[in-house]
C-alpha cells in the first residue's frame, strides 16, 4: 500500500532528527518468500566461491580479498546471478517512493547505485570497526567538521529478510563531529558511549544517512539474509558519489543487456550511474575509505 503524504512527513522527520529511520512494510507478501530464496541462492553460490564479488572477513571496505569466510554477497542484480526478483524489489514503488522522500527529490532524480546481501559467517563471528561511510576515522575534529557540511546526495538502506540486530549505530551523530571519548573509542577500540542497537524484525527497513557512526556486529549463530543498498540524487555534472561508488565495481551496469533485465523504472536511474561512471573515466579516483 503506497505511504501517504503524512506518514512521509512523519520518516522524513525523524530521519533527519536521528539520522536514520525504521519502516514496517517495504517487502510486498508476493516478494518475500522468492527474495528469502534468491537471497539464499546467491549466499550459498558466494560460500561455494561460483560468485567471486563477495565480501570477506577481516576486511571492512572494498577491494576485498581472498578469505575463508562471507560476509555479504555484491553486486546481486548482476545477470550472471539470474535473480530476477531482486531488480523487481529494488524498483518497487514503496522503496522507490521513500528513498525519494528521505533525499528530497523525485523519481526523476534518482540515480541506481549499490545493491547486495549481508550474511552470517559460517567461521567465527566477526565485527566491524566504528565508522562512517564517507569520512575517515582518522580525520582530525577540524576536517570531521568540514566533511559533515559535505550533501552526498544518497540514502542508504538495510531491509531484514530475517530478524536482524547486527546494525549498532549512535543516534543523532551524523551531523556533528565526535566528542573526545567517541574519538577514542573509535580509533582505539572499546566501549563506545551512546551505542544503540538498530534491531529489525523481518521485513522492516531502516534507513540511514551513512554518516552516522555505525558498526556491524555478525553473529555465526543467526541466520542473516539482508538487503543492503542505496540510491543516489547527484545533480547534473555533480560526480561525488564517485568517491563512494565506484569502488564496488558497477562496470556491469554500462552492457546494454543489463538494462533489459529490469523494470522499466530503473531504466532512467541506470542511464545516470553510466553517465558518472562515463565521466570518471580517465581520471584519478579517490575513494571514502580503505580498511
Amino acid at each position: 500500500m503506497p505511504f501517504t503524504k503524512s506518514q512521509l512527513d512523519e520518516i522524513v522527520n525523524k530521519y533527519h532528527t536521528d539520522g536514520y529511520v525504521i519502516i514496517d512494510g517495504l517487502i510486498p507478501d508476493e516478494l518475500y518468500e522468492p527474495l528469502c530464496a534468491a537471497a539464499d541462492e546467491v549466499t550459498d553460490k558466494a560460500r561455494r566461491r561460483e560468485w567471486k564479488d563477495v565480501r570477506m572477513v577481516g576486511k571492512q571496505f572494498p577491494p576485498w580479498v581472498e578469505g575463508d569466510d562471507v560476509w555479504g554477497v555484491q553486486n546481486i542484480m548482476h545477470p550472471d546471478l539470474a535473480q530476477p526478483v531482486f531488480a523487481q524489489w529494488y524498483g518497487s514503488d514503496d522503496l522507490l517512493d521513500v528513498s525519494a522522500a528521505l533525499m528530497g527529490v523525485t523519481r526523476d532524480d534518482m540515480q541506481f547505485e549499490l545493491f547486495n546481501i549481508l550474511v552470517n559467517p559460517l567461521e567465527k563471528d566477526y565485527a566491524l570497526s566504528w565508522h562512517r561511510d564517507d569520512i575517515k576515522a582518522t580525520a582530525t575534529p577540524e576536517e570531521e567538521e568540514e566533511e559533515l557540511k559535505i550533501k552526498h546526495y544518497s540514502i542508504q538502506w538495510n531491509v531484514a529478510l530475517y530478524d536482524d540486530a547486527c546494525l549498532t549505530a549512535i543516534p543523532r551523530s551524523h551531523n556533528r563531529v565526535r566528542t573526545s571519548a567517541e574519538r577514542k573509542a573509535n580509533l582505539e577500540g572499546g566501549e563506545m558511549p551512546g551505542a544503540q542497537t538498530l534491531a529489525l524484525k523481518k521485513g522492516q527497513g531502516v534507513f540511514y544517512n551513512n554518516n552516522i557512526m555505525h558498526v556491524g556486529k555478525y553473529n555465526l549463530a543467526v541466520k542473516r539474509r539482508t538487503l543492503h543498498g542505496c540510491y543516489g540524487c547527484p545533480p547534473p555534472g555533480d560526480t561525488s558519489r564517485a568517491r563512494n561508488l565506484l569502488q564496488h565495481g558497477l562496470g556491469y551496469a554500462t552492457d546494454p543487456a543489463f538494462k533489459s533485465t529490469l523494470p522499466q523504472s530503473l531504466w532512467p536511474m541506470v542511464d545516470r550511474l553510466n553517465g558518472l561512471q562515463a565521466s570518471m573515466e580517465g581520471k584519478e579516483q579517490v575513494y571514502s575509505q580503505d580498511l
